[in-house]
């Protein structure tokens, strides 16, 4: 996906920095691409923001499954012309930014990785020269597309219910779930108890109570969550899903977590709008499980829908005096 495609929405000094990272505590790299107003006069820290920027306005957005930041560009660099800080975590062991050989299909299961990445980057965020404005990071905004809208809601209370997802995808109600096929729930490692407990001590953690918000784009395993755990969620949830979709059906992913999660709000993208969507505009022909990554369905315009999903995401922001 070409990175100097996606400024429909960049202003002048609107820039992109990618900053590479290690998070010492479990030994892993965390690439993050930072969107933010640069200053115009040089400084001494690694990013310089514009003297305007607010301290307040902080962003994460986490990529779907084997993805990279860059595909969530147009989304970002709108955040950022809007005054937000913006983060966006490359989940080593998934993304393609760190090189073919670093992928590894089994870290889709290990699904906990992913939280502390972003727990990680709004740490990163206080880093001493990182930038020349000291930023609270107390109340961040979470955004994320498919296992990205996962790790949001994630960050906030949603925990995997042991045995849900295996059921579901065994049963006929699935075969049109791509969702089903990472992992391959049969081949896994058994869920013995001992197992069951270190995963759930490892969900306890996930949680973090520097997200404020949930920005969740077409949200993957809503057909391995909890109902309880969703139900348990404080925060302002704003879930976007395609309702004629191609790859998570909009029933038991999108619309499932808005049903459960109190108070949420539920945006149902119509027009034959598929999964991919909601990355950026690209030209490949690649297929993610016999779906297109880049072509949409006859008629669907992926520009007019970031569009009109940013409309709808600065709505929910501004309505919820998040900005």
């Amino acid at each position: 996906i070409n990175d100097n495609q996606t400024n429909i929405y960049e202003l002048p000094n609107i820039n992109s920095n990618i900053i590479d990272f290690v998070n010492k505590n479990v030994n892993r790299p965390a690439k993050i691409k930072f969107w933010y107003q640069g200053g115009v006069e040089p400084c001494e820290a690694t990013i310089c923001l514009s003297p305007k920027q607010s301290s307040q306005r902080i962003a994460i957005i986490s990529h779907g499954a084997f993805g990279s930041p860059r595909e969530m560009n147009w989304l970002g660099y709108a955040l950022a012309s809007q005054g937000w800080v913006v983060a966006g975590v490359a989940h080593f062991g998934e993304s393609w930014v760190y090189g073919a050989e670093n992928i590894d299909p089994s870290s889709a299961m290990r699904f906990w990785q992913r939280p502390q990445d972003i727990s990680f980057a709004i740490d990163s965020l206080s880093k001493e020269g990182l930038f020349n404005i000291s930023l609270k990071t107390d109340k961040v905004i979470m955004l994320g597309h498919s296992s990205g809208g996962f790790t949001s809601l994630a960050m906030v209370g949603a925990k995997l219910e042991a045995g849900k997802s295996k059921a579901y995808c065994s049963s006929e109600k699935a075969k049109d779930d791509k969702g089903c096929s990472y992992g391959h729930q049969s081949q896994g490692e058994p869920m013995t108890k001992g197992r069951l407990t270190k995963i759930g001590l490892l969900q306890e953690k996930m949680r973090d109570d520097r997200v404020v918000a949930v920005i969740a784009l077409d949200p993957a395993l809503g057909h391995a969550v909890s109902e309880q755990s969703l139900e348990s969620i404080k925060v302002p949830v704003l879930i976007i899903g395609s309702s004629d979709n191609d790859f998570l059906p909009y029933s038991t992913h999108a619309k499932y977590y808005a049903n459960h999660v109190k108070g949420a709000n539920l945006l149902g993208i119509e027009q034959g709008a598929g999964h991919f969507v909601y990355i950026d505009q690209c030209d490949s022909d690649r297929k993610v499980k016999g779906v297109f990554l880049c072509k949409d369905r006859e008629g669907i315009d992926r520009k007019a829908i970031h569009k009109q999903v940013l409309e709808d995401v600065f709505s929910f922001i501004y309505r919820n005096g998040l900005g």
